[in-house]
């Protein structure tokens, strides 16, 4: 339980709330007791046609006779040992009864120190007394009941601002979690751990810091009451605890593997259901209901397998508790009907009792050993549910706790405004050992220059531009901007100069007006608008039925792929950063339209550093530089008139057709 261990460490900001969580507890934990212990009256009184005050009266007198014979009984012994010497066997009667004088006169004296708090305040007929004790019942009832509402809202507090503290904690892990640790775990694995594994830590917490406070205090309760009846009774009776502990550990160890293995399983169903259901318009287009659904039968029947085998651990626990629970009642009858029937305090030579035991005592005895295998049943589910928070846990800080590779040095160079140019120096990079993207590249792009990136898939293009917004760092190498190595400067101060428009831009659920102003949150609404005219937003704007404040729906699905495009633009638009990225930002956006575009676009790029990936001729034309990479390295380093010199009528044959 070492992960789960550190999720209650956390929890102890809630301190306060736990502190009268406990108290509430205890009181319920005596109120179980006490709710129990109306069974003694009940049978003691009640039922053999007495009232309190006259069962009182009965006990003081029938206890005055036994101090009576018993001081008789005493002397004679004494003088047996004067008259024939000491003996074992009369000293051990001497013992014997003198232990027994000092228990009846110790209940004598309870008796009569009772008795004037209850002559005239109780009732003076049987079935008054049955009244008055089912009443004090109905009224512990309640109250137990209010604590137990007031314990339920105290847990869910402790346990939901805990599991608050920990999603805000992981989410602004994974925010800062390497990109490519991103790419290599996927996102869909992310959610399965911020949803579903969180779900089970909070489950966790609340079987902790609810049943596993209120069911151990009420055992312990019922384990005193039961131990001021007799104690060396109650532990004769719990001699087998020892042996269905090792069991249920037993049992425990197999049903942590089953519950690793089941979170493994639902993490598989998780992301089999995300990846299909995201691209559900790729399966359609292609198919393939079919194979996805082979795909998740798959994962769901080996979650079934595990969810079985999880549940036979489970289940091994409750008839494991009830038969440890079952001997330890069968033990305490047969040693207390022996007590009983023989109207004795000793049992094979050991004295149990000080006084000999009542039946209505032994009834009581036996309700306080139900009133603690009812809690020890409770505890065995709570055990389960403790086991699967602990391997979740142990997940969640396993994913969430790798350390960034890229983050904020020690002593951060400050990044002024970007104006003088951009180096890759030497730079190699490797997505791992068998994938080596960019070897030993050197190149160098001045400010204010419009560079074009072409070339087959594989061969670095967005690589460089992941280097450059610092999503990855090179294996070897640097990259600079300004002449300052990215390595040194705070990532943040790095970003916040740059924009970037992707093919398949994403779009937040909000308005259209909340989706430009991503880019710059202090933008104005004409700053915005000047951003929508020159991205050509307003071309469509007509046709929204609320303008700029249309909502967007879910990633922007209810905009066409050209739409999308061009709000994304108009929100780099509106950043104003030093350095653009535009990667095939117009792919989807129809020719005439582009034009457009590129014309609105002309001016602005002119006052930054722009990268753009593309093989679209009407892109191409707005460079002032066209960089050609095959296999990591510049296979052609061309300016705009030289590369359309070369490839111009084989560009637009390719544009025509």
């Amino acid at each position: 339980m070492i992960h789960f261990l550190r999720v209650i460490k956390l929890s102890l900001v809630n301190r306060w709330k736990i502190a009268a969580l406990l108290i509430n507890s205890l009181l319920i934990g005596l109120l179980w007791g006490c709710s129990i212990s109306a069974i003694y009256p009940f049978v003691e009184v009640v039922l053999s046609d007495n009232t309190i005050e006259t069962w009182l009266v009965a006990e003081i007198e029938k206890t005055d006779e036994k101090i009576a014979e018993l001081q008789i009984s005493i002397g004679d012994v004494e003088s047996q040992i004067r008259a024939s010497g000491d003996s074992r066997e009369l000293r051990g009667q001497l013992d014997n009864q003198t232990h027994r004088l000092a228990a009846e006169e110790k209940a004598n004296q309870l008796y009569r120190t009772v008795m004037p708090w209850v002559e005239g305040r109780v009732p003076k007929t049987p079935f008054g007394t049955l009244a008055f004790v089912l009443s004090i019942l109905i009224v512990i009832t309640i109250i137990k009941g209010v604590c137990l509402v007031l314990n339920s809202v105290l847990v869910a507090q402790i346990a939901q601002r805990t599991a608050l503290v920990m999603r805000r904690e992981f989410y602004a892990s994974a925010v800062k979690m390497d990109q490519l640790v991103i790419d290599q775990k996927g996102t869909s694995a992310m959610q399965t751990m911020l949803i579903y594994n969180l779900n089970l830590v909070t489950a966790g917490l609340t079987s902790l810091y609810g049943k596993g406070t209120r069911e151990p205090i009420k055992m312990l309760v019922c384990l005193v009451f039961a131990a001021c009846i007799s104690w060396k009774l109650l532990l004769l009776t719990m001699i087998v605890a020892p042996f269905a502990g090792i069991v249920i550990n037993r049992v425990s160890q197999h049903m942590r593997i089953a519950a690793t293995r089941e979170l493994g399983g639902i993490a598989g169903v998780l992301q089999s259901t995300m990846e299909s259901l995201s691209a559900l318009r790729t399966v359609r287009i292609f198919n393939r209901e079919r194979t996805e659904k082979a795909r998740f039968n798959k994962f769901s029947k080996a979650l079934y397998n595990l969810g079985v085998k999880q549940r036979f651990f489970d289940s091994l626990l409750r008839p494991t508790t009830e038969l440890a629970g079952m001997i330890c009642i069968t033990i305490a009858l047969l040693a207390s009907g022996y007590l009983v029937l023989n109207d004795t305090t000793h049992l094979l030579g050991v004295r149990m009792s000080d006084r000999p035991m009542s039946k209505s005592t032994v009834f009581l005895f036996f309700a306080m050993l139900a009133g603690i295998s009812d809690p020890a049943r409770k505890m065995s589910e709570i055990y389960n549910t403790l086991v699967r928070a602990d391997v979740s846990s142990k997940g969640l800080y396993d994913f969430f706790e790798i350390q960034p590779k890229i983050g904020t040095p020690e002593n951060p160079n400050r990044l002024p405004p970007h104006s003088k140019g951009i180096r890759f120096r030497n730079v190699n990079f490797a997505y791992n050992l068998k994938q080596i993207t960019l070897k030993q590249l050197d190149l160098v792009i001045p400010f204010g220059q419009t560079v074009a990136l072409i070339g087959p898939n594989g061969s670095g293009k967005s690589t460089l531009i992941n280097l450059l917004a610092r999503f990855y760092d090179p294996q070897w190498g640097a990259v600079l901007i300004d002449g300052i190595d990215l390595k040194t400067v705070n990532p943040r101060h790095v970003r916040k100069q740059m924009a970037m428009v992707t093919q398949d831009p994403v779009l937040f659920k909000g308005t259209v007006l909340e989706n430009i102003q991503y880019g710059n949150i202090n933008a104005t609404t004409d700053d915005v608008f000047r951003a929508a005219k020159m991205a050509r937003v307003t071309d469509f704007l007509d046709v929204l039925p609320k303008g700029l404040d249309t909502m967007v729906g879910d990633r922007g699905n209810t905009l066409s792929g050209g739409q999308r495009q061009r709000i994304a633009l108009a929100r780099a638009i509106v950043a104003d950063p030093k350095i653009l990225f535009l990667d095939e930002a117009t792919s989807q956006v129809d020719v005439s339209s582009e034009q457009l575009i590129h014309d609105s676009l002309k001016e602005f790029l002119k006052q930054r550093t722009t990268i753009i990936i593309s093989h679209r001729p009407a892109t191409l034309e707005i460079a002032d530089r066209i960089i050609m990479l095959e296999q990591g390295q510049i296979e052609q380093d061309l300016t705009s008139e030289e590369y359309f010199k070369l490839y111009g009528s084989t560009l637009h044959k390719k544009g025509a057709a």
